[in-house]
């Protein structure tokens, strides 16, 4: 089974994939589609759109999880955030595919163990369960992997058969 894991954001949008098999999860691909700032936000999100549609297309996923909105302190950044969440739902419709949300606490316990872990406990966690390429993430793209991951262990397949 095939996740696409996404952490919505319109700068930073991270992306995550990752395939389930029987009792293990394995790292395919990941990365961050930014958008600049300079452009109108209704161009950022057809951009957004454009390229989740694009590797949708191209990847195959089974499954798509997300990040639920939380409250933020910053309304403007929540709205944001939850019109780039719904490009996903609309996506996830649109390409018939599973969608899978979670909020940061239930992600944190299924990745770390403890749904208050903090971002460094759930990347060794990814280090240690996915064996992640030797190389920097953006915490936006390390977001996407534990969420991806996420969506992996909530779909089942990684129940023995």
């Amino acid at each position: 089974m095939k996740v696409l894991g996404i952490d919505p954001g319109i700068e930073r949008l991270g992306w995550a994939l990752v395939l389930g098999e029987r009792k293990k999860s394995k790292y395919i691909v990941s990365g961050v589609k930014k958008t600049l700032k300079s452009k109108p936000t209704k161009e950022r999100l057809l951009d957004i759109n454009n390229f989740l549609e694009e590797l949708i297309k191209k990847e195959k996923p089974d499954i798509l999880s997300v990040e639920k909105v939380f409250f933020s302190k910053n309304v403007k950044t929540a709205l944001i955030i939850g019109e780039v969440r719904g490009i996903v739902l609309m996506l996830s419709a649109k390409h018939n595919l599973k969608l899978l949300e979670f909020g940061p606490a239930e992600i944190k316990l299924s990745i770390a163990g403890y749904g208050g872990a903090d971002k460094r406990s759930v990347y060794n966690m990814l280090k240690l369960t996915v064996s992640l390429p030797d190389r920097k993430f953006l915490d936006d793209e390390t977001d996407a992997i534990a969420i991806a991951c996420c969506g992996v262990i909530h779909s089942g397949a990684l129940q023995t058969r």
